[in-house]
């Protein structure tokens, strides 16, 4: 990131005069427009302040390709388009930026006679700093627009549901993760899970049976855990990446289920790892499986030799495990992108791993351990990700590509790597502590939550995957501590809040499942054990998703908050309409008054969406929540104007 060092003491302190709350700006529709500009674009910014509450208002913009690329500042005046708002109570400033291909950092001074603030992703502060991100613009940074804020469900391939029981693996039918050590092959679907080698015959077949119920709940794409030919249940170490694993079905039967769901209107994202491959792999070869010569055997001779990279004193025979490997698990030997050959067979060529799957009409894919993919026993090669992004968006610009990343992804979300990022650093673990372990406080939520929800361009934050929970964490009921309420509440946020809600297979029907592998247990279709309420919300709230464009790609104002009580109130605003959610994360209910002033006038007939009431905002354009309106304990609510 490249900002103007700032003196801070030459900044006055806020001011008293300036409703710094009432000031609001994202980037969403109303507020930045177009979302994902191309070079040459006009860019139109618009903030939102009380009427006359400021004399000036200035765009400083950080443009990176300044000064032969050292950046440089630019300040853009804006000015009153026009009053907004109930009884236009609001100014409404703007400016226009043309945009070239530099990468832009702005945020926004906010001047009263004198005084000044300054408004960045954070909200209103007294003087910018460097400690807080500025808002981003990445001319040409471009996403699939069906992925923006779509209902997306994950898949652990051999958990979902068995839907041939003649491909079934059985135990003993094959050695891993060592020689002398089998799989186990459960008859009982039921089972507990014990590792990565028991298997309970989940399969391709198994899902498309299960279609119409993902279907009926409102699924719009699928993320399935690895479904290459592997040893072990989980997939994350290939043993061929050109077949789907016989265990789940064939090549033509992943091509028909590709089609049949495409036809459903739910589409097929694959999760790719291409840091490591198995030790069983054909490439590798460690156990002498294969007729040729793999690495292993002879990293002299093998024409995989040089694909992985050998220590110093390997020996096949006598150290035979002084090869790189995903931490130190040697069962993962890494490969070394430093080589043009590996490459090519993973991302460039037309047949590689990445462009040869997109060409079965898949929709995109998520890439696991990007991080440590690089030359050697390093990781942070940002030009394999570049490369992938530049072929894969020519092969099909809609398709959706995701990284795994569980802290700050900034670096892979410029604009020539990734459109989203698995969101654990600005959505699981901000939910998790709030809803599900009840740890910190709204105020911290909302604050964790907005810094996380604005961090990266429009794209990235519209396109990353809210999750309560994957197959890396214990179960969210069970972080929950079986409390369903808790459950409720958590999945009512992650489908109002912004970004791309991403079920975890069961989570919609009250699984519970500890440390991996526990959660990691079948899919339960006896529908007599399900929390029907769960399923149910969820159902709704992924059709609202569909029909609401506030949900998919509005603002977000969390204009109210009742601190004792641990009720968050905020907007959704869009151009095309404006929702109020209210969401309670106490124990007890609560009658409680909210200010609605900001976004309905008094006498507006709120309908909330979750259950067809209705409720009139009063002449002090206040909504009261009591009596039979009271705010139930996890209760929430999701109102639009009639």
């Amino acid at each position: 990131m490249f900002l103007l060092p700032l003196i801070l003491a030459a900044f006055p302190a806020q001011c008293s005069s300036i409703d710094g709350g009432a000031v609001f700006h994202d980037q969403s529709p109303v507020y930045c427009s177009p979302l994902e500009p191309v070079p040459g674009d006009t860019v139109s910014l618009r903030l939102r302040a009380v009427h006359n509450d400021l004399t000036s208002v200035t765009v400083r913009i950080w443009d990176t390709g300044l000064n032969g690329g050292a950046g440089g500042e630019v300040l853009v005046p804006m000015y009153v388009e026009g009053q907004v708002g109930p009884g236009n109570q609001f100014d409404m400033w703007r400016a226009d930026i043309q945009v070239g291909t530099d990468h832009l950092w702005y945020r926004f001074r906010l001047e009263d006679n004198g005084c000044v603030d300054y408004y960045q992703i954070t909200g209103t502060l007294d003087w910018a700093t460097v400690s807080i991100p500025d808002f981003q613009i990445h001319p040409g940074f471009q996403g699939p627009p069906w992925a923006r804020g779509a209902v997306g469900y994950q898949i652990f391939p051999d958990r979902f549901r068995n839907g041939d029981p003649s491909n079934d693996p059985q135990t003993g039918q094959w050695e891993y993760p060592s020689p002398g050590q089998f799989i186990t092959g459960h008859s009982n679907w039921n089972a507990t899970p014990t590792g990565g080698t028991d298997f309970f015959g989940g399969d391709l077949l198994g899902v498309w049976q299960g279609s119409d119920y993902l279907d009926w709940l409102g699924v719009e794409f699928i993320w399935f855990n690895p479904v290459f030919e592997s040893r072990s249940n989980h997939r994350y170490d290939a043993v061929n990446y050109d077949h789907i694993d016989p265990a789940l079905g064939s090549d033509q039967d992943f091509n028909l289920l590709v089609r049949g769901l495409k036809r459903k209107g739910i589409r097929v994202i694959l999760d790719g790892v291409l840091n490591h491959c198995s030790s069983w792999s054909e490439w590798f070869d460690r156990y002498e499986q294969y007729a040729w010569t793999g690495a292993h055997e002879d990293p002299v001779t093998s024409p995989w030799g040089d694909w992985f990279t050998f220590l110093p004193g390997f020996d096949h025979n006598t150290a035979p495990e002084n090869y790189c490997s995903w931490f130190a698990i040697n069962t993962l030997p890494k490969l070394d992108f430093s080589n043009p050959a590996v490459r090519d067979r993973m991302v460039r060529a037309p047949n590689s791993v990445l462009r040869g799957w997109l060409q079965t009409g898949i929709s995109g894919w998520r890439l696991d351990a990007v991080e440590d993919v690089g030359a050697g026993c390093s990781g942070g090669d940002h030009t394999v990700w570049q490369e992938m992004r530049s072929f894969l968006k020519q092969d099909n610009p809609e398709a959706l590509l995701v990284l795994e990343e569980w802290g700050d992804a900034t670096d892979w979300l410029h604009g020539d790597q990734f459109d989203g990022v698995m969101n654990f650093n600005g959505f699981l673990f901000p939910m998790q502590d709030y809803c599900l372990n009840r740890s910190i406080s709204t105020q911290d939520f909302v604050d964790r939550f907005t810094r996380g929800a604005r961090a990266y361009p429009a794209t990235a934050n519209h396109s990353s995957w809210n999750q309560l929970g994957n197959h890396d964490l214990s179960r969210a009921l069970t972080r929950a501590g079986g409390d369903a309420s808790r459950l409720l509440e958590a999945t009512f946020l992650q489908f109002t809040l912004p970004g791309t809600p991403v079920i975890y297979y069961g989570d919609e029907i009250g699984m519970t499942g500890g440390a991996d592998p526990d959660n990691r247990r079948t899919f339960n279709w006896n529908t007599n054990t399900w929390n029907v309420q769960l399923t149910r919300l969820t159902k709704r709230l992924a059709k609202l998703r569909g029909t609401h464009p506030a949900l998919r790609e509005g603002s977000f104002d969390p204009f109210w908050l009742h601190h004792t009580g641990r009720v968050l109130v905020f907007a959704r605003e869009h151009t095309a309409e404006t929702l109020v959610a209210v969401a309670s994360s106490g124990n007890n209910d609560l009658d409680v008054t909210i200010p609605m002033g900001r976004y309905f006038p008094a006498g507006a007939v709120l309908e909330d969406l979750l259950t067809g009431n209705t409720i009139t905002v009063n002449a002090s354009r206040n909504l009261v929540l009591t009596g039979s309106d009271r705010l139930e304990a996890h209760g929430a609510r999701l109102y639009r104007a009639l």
